[in-house]
């Protein structure tokens, strides 16, 4: 198999991230491992001026820009083969995104898809498809800074999927709307009583830290409380302190453990299993799929 390198870029409401991957070859494609080569993380936050105003305005227009510029630097410093650039939550919603990926192109030449939720979920199940085992139900639940992706499927076979306009940037901002939430929590209870005993799985920046910190990929509902109570009576600058955080990630931390402790109450699951993965991964799963089959 020939040598291959893929690049991602998933430009989220909290934060862009840049992954690049090495293609390790299995006996078939399925079976191939990605090999992370370089991930950067670059907190951008455009959730915090589309959810407020609607738009990105000029100053994080320009700070969205220098990103791209750094990361297409980056993209060709590490010949990197073939690359995708996906916006999701904030960057569809804002009034004025087309004016801002047509200064992206022209500045940095790195085209950028806005995709939707649906899409965004597909992406996600491509990164659990092929490690987890059949026969066992799975629920996804990928947690943004502008969105809550839901996906649930039964081995490789994909059975239901959607994005929910609940994320902790939403959240911070106080624009979530509470119908959306009873939503949620109405579908949750549906595939529940359809299908019983369901693993849960977590993805996203904030679920990962909490692992981390929990240290381990299973993460007990119990620890997740421990910790969520623990953070809500810290401040901003304790958190950063104690705990190392990033600014941008010490003020969406509390909220996003509310938000899976909510979900996992509803489905009755004891624990979530983090593997660690994200949408920039599912892209890079597709970009060699397709690179397989000739696309």
């Amino acid at each position: 198999m020939e040598k291959l390198r893929f690049g991602a870029i998933d430009i989220g409401s909290n934060a862009v991230r840049l992954i690049i991957k090495d293609i390790i070859p299995g006996d078939n494609y399925k079976k191939a491992k990605l090999k992370i080569t370089a991930y950067i993380r670059l907190p951008l936050r455009l959730g915090g001026d589309v959810f407020k105003y609607g738009e990105i305005r000029p100053d994080k227009a320009n700070e969205f820009v220098k990103a791209m510029q750094i990361y297409a630097d980056i993209l060709t410093f590490y010949k990197v083969d073939k690359f995708r650039a996906c916006a999701t939550s904030a960057t569809r919603t804002a009034k004025n995104k087309e004016q801002i990926l047509a200064q992206v192109k022209k500045e940095t030449g790195i085209t950028i898809d806005v995709i939707d939720g649906k899409e965004e979920s597909l992406i996600l199940f491509e990164t659990n498809r092929y490690s987890l085992p059949e026969g066992k139900i799975f629920l996804s639940a990928d947690l943004g800074g502008g969105s809550l992706q839901i996906t649930l499927f039964d081995g490789q076979t994909l059975l239901w999927n959607h994005s929910y306009k609940i994320g902790t940037v939403r959240f911070l901002n106080g624009v979530i709307n509470p119908s959306e939430v009873q939503a949620l929590e109405d579908k949750l209870k549906e595939i529940k009583a359809a299908y019983g005993k369901i693993k849960l799985i977590g993805s996203g920046g904030n679920i990962n830290k909490i692992s981390k910190l929990a240290g381990e990929k299973n993460v007990e509902k119990e620890d997740i409380e421990k910790l969520h109570k623990k953070l809500t009576k810290m401040t901003i600058e304790e958190r950063i302190h104690e705990y190392e955080f990033r600014k941008d990630r010490a003020d969406v931390i509390v909220p996003a453990a509310e938000i899976y402790l909510k979900i996992m109450k509803v489905l009755d699951s004891p624990d979530i299993f983090v593997p660690k993965i994200g949408v920039a991964d599912g892209i890079i799963r597709q970009l060699y799929e397709n690179h397989e089959a000739g696309k």
